[in-house]
């Protein structure tokens, strides 16, 4: 069992998950968007030397920014797909001139592929890659836990006019999410919490039948 802490950083707002393996008190950390105070904070209450893995849903600068200074502070080890690995040196690939181009660059440790694992105390993650927003997004599922990343959202998706982003590509990737079995709880990269339940219902992107309906620049992560 898990027990998930979000904290959201930066301007806008993403969602970095704390999570506990139960069992062993080894943790997790999922997009650490910046190394704000707060969650640095709760990195050392919960104790820095637990912290096992960095697991990142894709390469953006808000969703990467706070990598390197984490890493320093506990060296956890860095999973990033294998089709985002130039993201951490490329300005034109992870956006940060929303940070003036300082970034702090750092190369991850494991270099991901579609159904991986990685284990962190009795928790077991699988890799899932859901391209779309970029070409090597995925997402994280463990124990009735979906964390999506900027794949799906709250209702919407992740938009798609990006650098290697691809609209054909996430309408797959959602419908895949979407036939995925039973219920998880819904950890996106930004927004609240959901259920793939209600997701299935109401939201029009996981709607076979709604296609391609609305438009993806609508959307601001």
């Amino acid at each position: 069992m898990i027990e998930v802490q979000t904290i959201p950083v930066g301007r806008i707002m993403t969602n970095a998950y704390l999570i506990r393996d139960i069992a062993t008190g080894e943790m997790a950390l999922v997009d650490p968007g910046l190394a704000q105070p707060d969650l640095i904070r709760a990195i050392e209450e919960s104790g820095k030397e637990n912290l096992k893995a960095i697991l990142l849903t894709h390469g953006h600068y808000d969703h990467i920014g706070g990598v390197a200074a984490v890493q320093r502070l506990t060296g956890a080890k860095i999973y990033l797909y294998e089709d985002e690995k130039a993201f951490p040196m490329k300005s034109s690939l992870n956006l940060d001139r929303e940070l003036m181009g300082l970034l702090a660059p750092f190369t991850p440790d494991v270099l991901l592929k579609e159904g991986d694992t990685v284990q962190v105390g009795e928790t077991v993650f699988t890799v899932l890659h859901t391209p779309g927003h970029t070409i090597g997004g995925c997402c994280y599922v463990t124990e009735g836990h979906l964390f999506s990343g900027d794949t799906l959202f709250h209702g919407s998706m992740g938009r798609t006019d990006f650098p290697t982003g691809d609209p054909a590509a996430i309408m797959a990737s959602l419908r895949r999410l979407a036939e995925l079995p039973g219920d998880y709880i819904v950890y996106p990269g930004h927004g609240p919490e959901s259920t793939l339940d209600w997701e299935r219902k109401y939201n029009p992107f996981m709607r076979q039948e709604m296609g391609m309906a609305g438009k993806t620049d609508d959307f601001v992560y």
